[in-house]
């Protein structure tokens, strides 16, 4: 399976430190950004298994770390939910 959702360009992701190893070397640091976004604001607990994700090999996401994205994404929602 293979992301082709535009979040493969935030540039946000730029920040985030580039991964080559590990089982997420080709995930969606997009898609496991916004899984922690809605995890932070359900209060979910924090994942640490991303092989449900899509693969992307495109934009601001290629080669990021995606544990990284998840957890930006987690304390973004987080912070969201506290702001409600």
């Amino acid at each position: 399976m293979i992301c082709y959702e535009n979040h493969r360009y935030n540039p946000s992701l730029r920040d985030l430190p580039d991964d080559q190893s590990g089982s997420g070397r080709h995930k969606c640091a997009g898609c496991a950004y916004e899984l922690g976004i809605k995890d932070g604001l359900n209060q979910n607990p924090i994942k640490n298994n991303f092989d449900d994700l899509p693969d992307s090999q495109a934009g601001t996401a290629r080669h990021k770390d995606v544990q990284q994205a998840y957890l930006a994404g987690y304390r973004e929602g987080s912070s969201k939910r506290t702001s409600l």
